[in-house]
């Protein structure tokens, strides 16, 4: 494993006091985890997160005013998430937020630590496909009549060009931008605002602040929890990405459904 990844920054939150202590006990036994801050409530969970930019937010589900849940769509910035709760009910909301995993308190430090290891392992295929990609080059763009014809990925001396028309998705993890063509995942350097802008005369839709979606691979839309939509795509793996509440309006008006 890279230097990179060797060492995950870690930041967790949870309104308990009895809870908290628990967890820094068992994070301070792992040599792997570097605990860079500590919130006791949502609000402060989505400063620290956007202030500290950690690889790993270990969110309480249940929070006074904002929840592990409710945080995710105001942070600026997107680590991956492990959810812990007391409550088994929430366990498909949970990975409706497109979460790492979903630890049932209290959960033995093994189980923490096979959640970690997943973060850690997921983290390490993105940083493997930056490098690859030169994640310094600039994501270029072939542009006729103010139409994005072709994205261009770079792999070392390698030029991949993508077909808008052949992405499934574009997904934002850790500040990256990914495009899913269905068989690989191909660094781009733009973020998804800025992608969403370039694409929008391609049938792409943004549906949640890390997904843009290309529209024509639907294949099915479900309805979900507290007025969002679960989207099922065309692929092998028919990937569920969840839309956010103004992405389930956005995707509405754009079906007309």
């Amino acid at each position: 494993m890279s230097e990179a990844v060797s060492k995950l920054r870690l930041v967790f939150a949870d309104d308990e006091l009895p809870a908290r202590e628990k967890l820094t006990h068992q994070l301070s036994l792992m040599d792997n985890i570097d605990v860079v801050g500590i919130a006791t409530n949502g609000k402060e969970a989505i400063s620290l997160i956007n202030e500290l930019q950690p690889d790993v937010a270990l969110l309480d589900i249940q929070m006074p005013e904002i929840n592990g849940l409710e945080l995710v769509d105001l942070l600026n910035h997107q680590p991956l998430i492990i959810y812990t709760t007391a409550y088994d009910q929430f366990a498909i909301e949970a990975f409706e937020y497109a979460s790492v995993d979903y630890l049932l308190k209290p959960f033995p430090i093994a189980r923490l630590k096979k959640a970690l290891a997943k973060a850690q392992q997921q983290l390490a295929q993105q940083q493997a496909v930056i490098q690859v990609n030169n994640g310094s080059d600039k994501a270029q763009y072939e542009l006729s009549d103010n139409k994005l014809n072709k994205l261009i990925s770079k792999s070392g001396e390698r030029i991949f060009l993508l077909s808008p028309a052949d992405i499934k998705f574009i997904k934002s993890e850790q500040g990256n931008s990914f495009a899913h063509d269905g068989k690989a995942l191909h660094h781009l350097s733009d973020t998804l605002d800025q992608l969403e802008h370039s694409l929008s005369s391609q049938n792409f839709v943004r549906i949640h602040r890390s997904y843009l979606v290309n529209v024509d691979h639907i294949k099915e839309i479900q309805r979900w929890f507290n007025g969002k939509l679960m989207v099922i795509i065309n692929d092998e793996e028919k990937s569920e990405l969840s839309t956010s509440r103004a992405g389930a309006d956005k995707l509405k008006q754009l079906l007309k459904i």
